[in-house]
């Protein structure tokens, strides 16, 4: 299992993601921290990034911050 630490700007005007080493990243999102909306275009981003399916990729801490611990389940 694999685990990235991740940035989030939410209600940006680009979506993407940048990488700053190996296990951290920031990811930009359209989607508004709210009802769980930023989180899934998260994991949404970084499965498309890595070319995983979005359930192989989930939050393990930091539901409700800007800062997040992302798991990779193969």
């Amino acid at each position: 299992m694999r685990k990235i630490f991740v940035s989030v700007i939410t209600r940006s005007t680009q979506r993407g993601i940048e990488w700053v080493s190996d296990t951290e990243a920031k990811v930009w999102v359209h989607a508004a921290p709210e009802k769980g909306k930023a989180n899934k275009e998260v994991c949404e981003v970084i499965a498309e990034e890595l070319s995983l399916r979005p359930y192989q990729v989930r939050i393990s801490a930091g539901e409700m911050s800007s800062k997040k611990i992302i798991e990779i389940i193969k």
